[in-house]
């Protein structure tokens, strides 16, 4: 069986779209550089933009695998399932929430903001709550680009992305 966060991003590379990941990068078994782990922690964003080379792969048991760029350097990157929390298209912010994977202050900070982001679902169901006050079916995280330093942040890597060359020796 194909995991959920696998076939959403199958889906949007099949649709032309960006699918953007947001991991945990603190989880025990993400294979990162230990700079991005620190400035990131638990809110860590990963497009996988299928026009850049990612080499991307995915294994029922240990989750996402792609070449990703840090720094101008590029790194082999594992990011398990149980990592990832939300996976949406990164121009239009529609996409799943993996409720059981969010980590926890991820969760109290989405709760604190109420419920915003109606076009994220959860793709589990989350566990019973009393019947006093009824929960929305619609799932939000907040989303990291509205910060005006991570959206700096993003401007540099489109710049970096911008300056790489593909060089193919495949001798075709």
């Amino acid at each position: 069986m194909v995991h959920p966060v696998q076939s959403v991003i199958e889906s949007l590379h099949a649709a032309g779209r960006c699918p953007r990941l947001y991991v945990n990068a603190v989880h025990v078994d993400v294979v990162c550089p230990d700079f991005i782990r620190d400035q990131w922690r638990e809110r860590l964003v990963i497009d996988l933009d299928k026009a850049y080379p990612l080499k991307l792969e995915f294994d029922d048991s240990s989750g996402v695998h792609a070449n990703l760029s840090f720094g101008e350097q590029i790194t082999r990157c594992n990011f398990p399932w149980e990592s990832i929390y939300v996976v949406v298209d990164r121009e239009t912010g529609r996409g799943i929430v993996l409720d059981r994977n969010m980590p926890e202050s991820i969760r109290r900070l989405r709760e604190s903001e109420g419920d915003r982001r109606p076009e994220l679902r959860s793709v589990e169901p989350k566990p019973a709550e009393p019947k006093a006050e009824a929960k929305p079916a619609l799932a939000e995280v907040p989303k990291p680009a509205d910060d005006p330093e991570t959206q700096q942040k993003e401007q540099a890597v489109q710049q970096r992305r911008a300056a790489f060359r593909v060089i193919d020796g495949g001798g075709d």
